[in-house]
């Protein structure tokens, strides 16, 4: 099992991961985090290289993947109880919203991605 698969079965099993000072945090019902505890020990090491690397890995910026971004990024967003909440200004973003948002953050848009009317030749003025 992967990192990633196993940050995802943690957060439908109502988990919030997070790392916290050089450690793995697991947040949640007590029997979801029993549940889940011996693979999380498993694969710790596995754990803390995903984390790390997605706080710490260049982002290859390609305008031509921001539109996939964005949707990956907004898909896990309005699903994640704990991502929403960071949107409101509580908190921080579980794991993989984190890398999520970075990757699409410091993604460039492409040219007129922002700006409907500018793909239609349309021009607006905004004064």
């Amino acid at each position: 099992m992967s990192a990633a698969d196993l940050i995802q079965r943690a957060q439908d099993a109502g988990l919030e991961l997070r790392l916290e000072d050089g450690k793995i945090k697991v947040r949640g019902k007590e029997s979801a985090v029993a549940a889940m505890l011996n693979p999380l020990r498993e694969h710790k090491d596995e754990l803390m290289r995903w984390f790390t690397s997605a706080l710490n890995d260049p982002v290859a910026a390609d305008p031509m993947q921001w539109h996939e971004l964005a949707r990956a990024y907004h898909d896990h967003h309005f699903k994640c109880r704990t991502c929403i909440a960071a949107g409101q200004g509580v908190g921080l973003r579980c794991g993989i919203g984190s890398a999520l948002w970075r990757a699409y953050s410091l993604t460039p848009p492409p040219k007129n991605a922002l700006n409907p009317s500018a793909r239609s030749g349309k021009e607006e003025n905004h004064e």
